[in-house]
């Protein structure tokens, strides 16, 4: 499970320690912590959209940080839980409630604990499947289960396969548009109609990468929600194959550091930006340097 920690600034070393103590405690959680920078409102929402956890540490001034209110915004933005641990009954911010639109009264946004045990009985209860209603029976018909496990595991190659098709999609639409821009130099026109040419066909590209970084991303949902109940069917079969699977790829004595399919598949659209973005900066110099300078 991985949990994104919002917290202050000057309460870091307070949230490392709270963070070495989570990933002691439990080791499926994976503690995602943004590290401060000049674009980090990027960087946030991207670890957010990674975690299925919110946790807000609160300190002491926690309440005043307009940053904390925005990344509370983020997290209801992304429909994401969101829990609070606030073990010294600090003041919460006005961002953690909603306005009941008869009452009036404020209704809290997110569930709130005490201790690391609470925080990690929650962790524990969503690795074990139970916020998800799966099985409709008590006394389960374990052939029928194993037909329904087969049934569903084809849906994720399936899954997979139509993936690829999209991402092939992608990729010919990419290279054809970086094709046409290229033979634009070929037109009998003057060279700054050539160059202006060039430069608008990088803008579909950088909407079409967007689109395509959109489209990863609802796969990648999908994809993990299928492994999520995959594993919880297994647990009631002979073997967890694929939790076995992912405790060996992600085991801690590897040598080699795990990169998953879909971190590797966001490169490509990252890259053909960077072409896209490169083409423009070498025609805006020649426009430049030609016609201006």
């Amino acid at each position: 499970m991985n949990i994104f920690i919002i917290h202050s600034g000057q309460d870091i070393d307070y949230v490392n320690e709270k963070k070495t103590e989570i990933k002691n405690r439990c080791e499926k959680a994976h503690v995602l912590l943004l590290k401060y920078r000049l674009f980090w409102k990027r960087e946030a929402k991207r670890l957010m959209k990674s975690a299925q956890m919110i946790l807000y540490i609160v300190g002491k001034e926690g309440y005043k940080s307009k940053n904390i209110d925005w990344e509370i915004k983020e997290a209801k933005k992304q429909h994401k839980a969101i829990v609070i641990y606030n073990k010294d009954g600090h003041k919460l911010n006005a961002s953690l409630f909603d306005k009941d639109p008869f009452t009036k009264e404020n209704i809290p946004i997110a569930k709130e604990v005490k201790t690391i045990d609470d925080l990690v009985a929650i962790v524990e209860d969503y690795e074990n499947g139970k916020h998800i209603h799966l099985f409709n029976e008590n006394n389960l018909d374990y052939e029928k289960l194993f037909e329904q496990y087969k049934l569903f595991s084809d849906t994720s190659e399936s899954l997979v396969a139509r993936r690829q098709s999209v991402n092939s999609f992608y990729i010919t639409t990419d290279t054809a548009l970086i094709t046409i821009a290229a033979t634009a130099f070929s037109f009998n026109t003057d060279l700054i109609t050539q160059l202006i040419i060039t430069m608008v066909l990088t803008f579909p590209g950088f909407m079409l990468n967007r689109s395509w970084l959109k489209v990863m991303e609802s796969y990648s949902l999908i994809n993990s929600s299928k492994m999520k109940i995959l594993g919880m069917l297994e647990k009631k079969l002979s073997a967890s194959l694929f939790d076995a699977e992912w405790e060996a790829m992600s085991n801690k004595y590897n040598r080699q550091r795990y990169v998953s399919f879909s971190d590797r598949e966001r490169l490509l659209p990252i890259i053909f930006n960077w072409v896209y973005a490169i083409v423009d900066v070498i025609c805006g110099l020649i426009i430049i340097f030609t016609y201006i300078l």
